[in-house]
């Protein structure tokens, strides 16, 4: 439960209800106030922020700036003492997947109690975006408690308190009934609960029957079922996008992959056989029947909303009898087997279905489904199978997708292109903006390069799609697909 190590929308649901954010990200994903009623940058390299008066934490802590100091140095793994890095292998060090989206910050400055200067090593242009995912955090009750007891019970500015967990059956939270008059709206309900419920029959009965009033992950082809039912069908069409990513730099970890897979590892560094791979891909087919019409083919990175999105690109074309050519070719006329992790929170039918695709080409796919947590781990100690299938699309700046996946050196990246790690220091660099031509001309760029050179089976946009009661309920989703809480209103 602790906001800087929470991966995936599920436990977003739960974090954004619980903490507050210097920016405010709307439902359709335009940035505004949030903790931070207004911002400027004095130069390219510094964002001072004005930060609401009479904000407290929910046991009573002051909001200041100093809690932003503390927030920003924590989730950077920067000393408060020297604003330097902490050594790799230090106990402080938090290691949090989303350290690489505040890679720029030099130091923080307190100038007042509620005025904050953020001053970068270099320019940041997804520093805003950036802001509005990073939750604010108590440092004074944090120094009482420490990394595993915040993990254990949450406190934030938030919109509701956290109450109860019950591992593997519920989160309890209740209305903060001191919530300050954020532009996010104010807590309409008394409780939310929050239920993992992983089989999707039970979570499709429990909505018709009204132990819930909302679900996450309704799959696309149940969408029928529950409309028919009386209950709705949510599709929010610009929050994920589905691709497999490919171990693509000649080797890397190597020794940490099981040895039948040296030959997969071997083609896959090939960029003539990743493209064959992507031609072997039916989109249009996968849309229209596992996806029962919802969602786009992908054509490279982006998907629709996406900023770098650019429709004018061309599709990646299906032709699997050419996909085979270039196969033979490049050495590998019979094709070759691969692993591939997937993780058991996502429908697995997809994958099954791009199996087969890639067998008609000859390339045999061993799926290896894992539970999120282990799917996880493996990926971030390199642990992995040359193939990995992941939905993408919570981040709001593309810089924490193209750091985390795409650059050289990123968390989870298999990929070295000299050419796009350019592209991606250039746009990153660019001032802090609200996505300028500048920018997406780069971002367009790196889709280009990214069709030439794939590091990814690129599959579809897959939006997300909820399940929600038919009456009573006041909802709207978000574009970075967890589940809001706040201005919610149930009736039953």
């Amino acid at each position: 439960m602790d906001p800087y190590r929470v991966y995936q929308s599920s436990g977003f649901s739960v974090m954004y209800a619980v903490f507050d954010t210097l920016v405010t990200i709307a439902p359709d994903g335009r940035l505004g106030p949030g903790l931070a009623d207004s911002w400027s940058s004095p130069d390219a390299k510094t964002l001072e922020l004005k930060l609401h008066p009479g904000v407290t934490f929910q046991d009573g802590e002051p909001f200041d700036a100093a809690a932003v100091r503390f927030s920003l140095y924590r989730i950077a793994d920067l000393d408060p003492a020297t604003s330097t890095p902490y050594p790799v292998g230090d106990s402080r060090r938090l290691n949090s997947a989303f350290a690489s989206n505040f890679a720029s910050l030099a130091s923080v400055e307190v100038v007042d109690p509620l005025t904050v200067r953020i001053h970068l090593s270099q320019p940041d242009s997804g520093l805003l975006g950036n802001l509005g995912t990073l939750q604010m955090v108590p440092p004074q009750y944090f120094a009482q408690v420490g990394n595993a007891g915040f993990a254990l019970k949450p406190i934030g500015t938030g919109p509701f308190r956290f109450v109860e967990w019950v591992k593997d059956d519920h989160i309890t939270l209740e209305a903060n009934p001191d919530y300050w008059n954020s532009p996010r709206g104010t807590p309409l309900v008394k409780t939310v609960i929050f239920r993992p419920i992983p089989d999707v029959s039970t979570r499709i009965s429990e909505l018709a029957t009204g132990g819930i009033q909302i679900m996450q992950d309704l799959p696309f082809d149940q969408a029928t079922q529950v409309k028919a039912s009386g209950d709705q069908a949510v599709y929010l069409s610009d929050a994920h996008s589905l691709a497999i990513w490919l171990t693509t730099d000649k080797g890397g970890n190597l020794a940490k992959n099981p040895g039948d897979q040296a030959t997969a590892i071997a083609a896959l560094a090939n960029p003539a056989v990743r493209q064959a791979l992507n031609m072997a891909i039916d989109r249009k087919t996968l849309v229209a029947t596992i996806m029962d019409g919802y969602g786009e083919p992908m054509n490279s990175l982006w998907v629709t909303g996406d900023k770098g999105f650019d429709p004018s690109l061309p599709a990646i074309p299906f032709d699997p009898v050419k996909a085979k050519q270039i196969l033979a070719q490049q050495g590998y006329p019979n094709g070759f087997a691969v692993n591939m992790d997937t993780c058991t929170c996502d429908d697995q039918s997809i994958y099954e279905a791009v199996a087969g695709m890639l067998a008609n080409v000859g390339v045999q796919v061993t799926l290896k489904p894992a539970e999120l947590a282990q799917f996880n781990d493996a990926w971030s100690k390199g642990d992995t199978n040359p193939m990995r299938a992941a939905r993408l699309g919570f981040p709001v700046d593309p810089n924490t997708e193209l750091y985390l996946w795409l650059y050289s050196k990123g968390y989870l990246s298999r990929y070295d292109n000299p050419q796009v790690d350019a592209l991606i220091t250039q746009q990153a660099g660019l001032p802090t903006d609200d996505y300028g031509p500048d920018r997406v001309a780069i971002l367009r760029q790196i889709a280009v390069l990214a069709q030439a050179d794939p590091p990814a089976i690129f599959l579809v946009g897959d939006g997300s799609l909820y399940g929600t009661v038919g009456k009573g309920l006041t909802w709207q989703p978000n574009v970075q697909g967890y589940i809001p809480v706040v201005n919610v209103s149930y009736t039953p």
